[in-house]
């Protein structure tokens, strides 16, 4: 049997292009289909308080000096995304930094 070839312009010459895309029977039980549902929503309610929560935090360690360490302990995400949020706002750090390279100190 010979793999259809597909006549589309962004075809990749040389190479099939299934047009109808193989689906799945799969039909969860309603356990399942109810934990699917909640992790759904999650997500979705995560996504819809990423801008709400960057505006936050950055005030917060603005105007109330938290720092990121606390942010992190209120939230349960980890510190360095508030450290992108205070550096992307301009946020100066509290401390220097412990790791990574030195400033020239030779003096």
């Amino acid at each position: 049997m010979e793999a259809q070839q597909d006549i589309r312009p962004d075809a990749r010459p040389g190479h099939a292009i299934i047009d109808v895309m193989a689906r799945s029977t799969y039909e969860p039980s309603d356990d399942a289909a109810a934990l699917f549902a909640r992790i759904k929503a999650a997500h979705d309610t995560l996504r819809e308080l990423r801008g709400p929560l960057h505006e936050m935090a950055a005030r917060e360690m603005r105007d109330a000096g938290a720092t990121v360490g606390d942010l992190a302990r209120l939230t349960g995400y980890d510190a360095e995304k508030y450290r992108l949020i205070a550096r992307a706002e301009g946020i100066e750090r509290r401390r220097p930094p412990t790791r990574g390279r030195l400033s020239d100190q030779s003096d």
